[in-house]
Order: structure tokens, then C-alpha cells, then sequence
């Protein structure tokens, strides 16, 4: 969840939930693969339970620091699932 806030100079600020972790697992930068298409039709992303992840991500762990957003827009890593 995001609200928004003003700061002392009178900018606008977002400010998440506390606990909330950027997903940073993608291989490349999200909108960057073939129009229309997301992670969750790649052939690199693998979903648990409560998780997904990129295997051609730089680095991968088992936090959600390294999960992905299977909505997001494909990358220019993306590949079509067999």
C-alpha cells in the first residue's frame, strides 16, 4: 500500500507499507522484451506458492528481494515458454 505525504520543502512524497521489498529479480529491465507480452509467458520465470523468480536474474536468493512481478511487462531476456 502506497500513500502520499509532503515533506518540509512542500514536495509531494510516496511512502510504502512498512515490510514492502521492491521486487528486484528481473533479468533486464521490465518493458524493455516484445509488446503485450509479460513474465508470467517467459520461459526464464519460475513460480512457487508465494513466489516468483527470474533464473536468468544476476542473482537469486530466497528473500523478496530477488522475486518478480509475473504481471510485469517482458524484458529483453524474454523467451517463449515450451
Amino acid at each position: 500500500m502506497t500513500t502520499t505525504t509532503t515533506n518540509l520543502f512542500g514536495d509531494r512524497i510516496a511512502i510504502r507499507a512498512r515490510g514492502y521489498v521492491e521486487p528486484r529479480g528481473y533479468a533486464g529491465q521490465p518493458g524493455a522484451g516484445p509488446a503485450g507480452e509479460t513474465c508470467s509467458t517467459c520461459e526464464h520465470a519460475r513460480q512457487g506458492r508465494r513466489w516468483a523468480k527470474c533464473i536468468k536474474g544476476k542473482r537469486r536468493t530466497n528473500g523478496r528481494g530477488t522475486d518478480i512481478l509475473l504481471h510485469a511487462p517482458a524484458c529483453q531476456h524474454w523467451g517463449p515458454s515450451s
